[in-house]
């Protein structure tokens, strides 16, 4: 089936907001909806006296964009609303993370607990794994999915690094979680798909291996 993407563009209308608990350097990241719109979330902050640059674009399951930039802020403002994307960015570059909400112009941000809430969640996870023998190896066909976490190649790597374990691979479209209790022989499940999926479910990501 030939598909084609198109990108939904959302406006921001007058920029005004209070900057007074933001630091000095500031990074902002955002949805591909607003990325057209962040010079003028730069041009506020510059008049604000906050030094701001766009790190890009990110995704729930990719926020990349904002690591590379964690070394030359104090922070990072996401643009956008919900708490998925800038909780994201807080787990992979362990700054503290502001939310601008665009149509209401407040500013909230994102509380640490719910950061340590899921770090503590993956220690554990991590410490299951270790002390497991028989491994449920969640795959996907979807596009965009199947190479987030490296794949079978990155599967490949553990087989071959804990020989101890039996890997066995269950390959889906799309997840149901549900399905996961028909294998009750199944010690740790180990995802390869969007890493956020274990804030949902006690699976283990490749990556935090």
């Amino acid at each position: 089936m030939k598909r084609i993407f198109i990108e939904a563009k959302a406006s921001i209308g007058k920029v005004e907001f209070d900057t007074s608990s933001l630091p000095k350097k500031i990074g902002i990241v955002t949805t591909i909806q607003y990325l057209s719109e962040m010079k003028k979330i730069v041009d506020f902050l510059w008049k604000k006296d906050v030094k701001a640059v766009v790190a890009g674009q990110v995704l729930g399951c990719n926020s990349s964009s904002a690591d590379k930039l964690k070394d030359e802020v104090d922070a990072f403002l996401y643009v956008g609303s919900g708490e998925f994307h800038p909780i994201g960015v807080a787990l992979r570059t362990g700054k503290q993370v502001f939310v601008l909400h665009p149509e209401s112009m407040k500013m909230s941000k994102v509380e640490q607990a719910d950061v340590d809430r899921i770090k503590k969640k993956k220690r554990g996870m991590l410490a299951k794994f270790h002390s497991s023998k028989i491994i449920g190896v969640l795959l996907t066909t979807k596009e965009g999915q199947s190479m987030v976490q490296g794949g079978l190649k990155k599967v490949s790597e553990l087989e071959k690094k804990f020989p101890d374990k039996k890997f066995y691979h269950f390959i889906c479209d799309t997840l149901d979680y549900n399905q996961l209790l028909n294998f009750p022989f199944v010690e740790c499940w180990l995802n390869t798909m969007c890493p956020r999926v274990m804030e949902d479910v006690n699976v283990l990501n490749v990556e935090d291996i």
